[in-house]
């Protein structure tokens, strides 16, 4: 600056008022060109800092949405299982009862309905502080937002599939018995319990030749298969968010 405020006085004190001036103008586009670089230097290390928030941000919900796929298959399995139990159990009601047919094997899992729990913990975090916007890809985004609403819908199904085996349980409470169902299927518990068998009379395959039974089986499968339903529709969502998420992280590395 000593330098600069020199030639301005060396110049003045000459008369050289032309000269002057185009070296004022030039000092300006100097200072103006400066704080440009500083301005693009800034800028790029405030940019390559984002990139590395949203390749982080990348890899940890590829980790989510990786597990929760699995977790989705995994659960759909037990569902399509509970279906074909369902199933079963019908070929064997009223004029197709068999005496052979043991109904305690399929009991338990036609009023078992699968709950699905994602892990959506940094998905959650980067919507709940406005840092959803650090995904640069806007159709990633979007999807990454109609997620929660997904799940929403898939718990109401599966809330709703939940009291209807409430309400089977129940009436197999009433009109046979849990034991001889755990006594087939095998009583799993931490502490190695042997449960006996029933002190009554109660043999379950009684109850194929309920109307009011194979009804109640027929719901179990409606609900089964609404459940499945949204399965289905959180699965594709989950494989078009994880194709994106590759396809972003590739692109970044």
């Amino acid at each position: 600056m000593k330098f600069f405020r020199k030639i301005r006085q060396n110049l003045l004190s000459e008369g050289k008022t032309g000269k002057y001036i185009k070296y004022a103008i030039g000092e300006i586009v100097l200072v103006v060109i400066g704080i440009l670089i500083a301005l693009t230097i800034n800028n790029w290390n405030q940019n390559s800092a984002r990139n590395k928030l949203e390749l982080e941000a990348l890899k940890n919900l590829k980790e989510d949405f990786d597990f929760n796929l699995s977790e989705l298959i995994q659960i759909d399995s037990v569902n399509t299982k509970n279906i074909k139990s369902c199933l079963l159990i019908l070929s064997h009601t009223g004029k197709r009862y068999k005496e052979d047919f043991i109904l305690d094997k399929y009991l338990n899992d036609a009023a078992a309905s699968p709950d699905y729990v994602a892990k959506n913990g940094f998905l959650n975090d980067l919507i709940s502080s406005g840092n959803l916007g650090l995904i640069k890809n806007s159709a990633l985004r979007n999807l990454l937002s109609s997620w929660p609403s997904k799940l929403n819908e898939l718990t109401l199904r599966e809330d709703a599939s939940e009291k209807s085996d409430f309400a089977l349980i129940d009436f197999i409470m009433k009109n046979g018995s849990w034991l001889n169902v755990d006594k087939v299927i095998g009583f799993n518990n931490s502490l190695n319990i042997e449960l006996p068998q029933s002190g009554f009379s109660i043999n379950n395959n009684q109850m194929l030749k309920l109307p009011e039974f194979e009804n109640r089986i027929e719901n179990q499968i409606m609900f089964f298969n609404t459940v499945k339903d949204r399965y289905n529709d959180c699965m594709g969502l989950n494989k078009e968010i994880l194709k994106l998420l590759e396809s972003e992280i590739k692109a970044k590395q």
